[in-house]
């Protein structure tokens, strides 16, 4: 199916969704997702997160910011050059706070840009909202999605290997 975002798997209580997850990750699968109504410790391996964007981006949002401040600042010195008390015309601790200022607003700015980015936010509506029965997951139910784009993806056979070990198999269409 070219549509399908991936396969849920539901189970019946925690520890055949730990045990599937483990599994799973253990035969290869990457981009899969375990959803369950509280945390589950035993899962917390399998769930460790990519180094972040955001701290990288953020000092590059600074350190515009601080280019912007003094661009501007050193400009409008050179633009309206005043000698008030035989100071230089670019006293470089005049200009600090300013600088400093822009300098932390540029990285609040990109820092929160980037996150929102990389969350792929705002985001009203996620396709596997719309499977059936996963509206339990912050009830009842547990579930294992393992997503189209994984390498080892194939419908058939790992729609075989969940239906082994789940109570359902659904195909999340995107």
């Amino acid at each position: 199916m070219p549509d399908s975002l991936g396969l849920l798997a539901e189970f019946d209580a925690p520890q055949p969704l730990v045990e599937a997850s483990l599994q799973a990750w253990a035969l290869g699968y990457r981009r899969l997702d375990a959803f369950a109504p509280f945390p589950l410790e035993a899962l917390l391996p399998l769930c460790n997160p990519k180094a972040s964007r955001v701290p990288r981006i953020a000092c590059v949002g600074a350190l515009l910011g601080i280019a912007l401040a003094l661009l501007m600042q050193i400009g409008s010195v050179l633009s309206y050059p005043l000698n008030v008390g035989g100071r230089p015309l670019i006293a470089v601790p005049s200009l600090m706070v300013v600088t400093f200022l822009f300098g932390i607003v540029g990285a609040a700015v990109a820092a929160v840009l980037m996150l929102l980015i990389g969350s792929r936010l705002p985001r009203l509506h996620h396709p596997l909202f719309g499977a059936q029965a996963f509206e339990r997951a912050s009830d009842d139910g547990f579930f294992l999605f393992i997503d189209a784009g994984d390498p080892l993806f194939d419908e058939q056979v790992t729609r075989a290997w969940l239906a082994e070990r789940a109570i359902n198999v659904h195909a999340v269409q995107r």
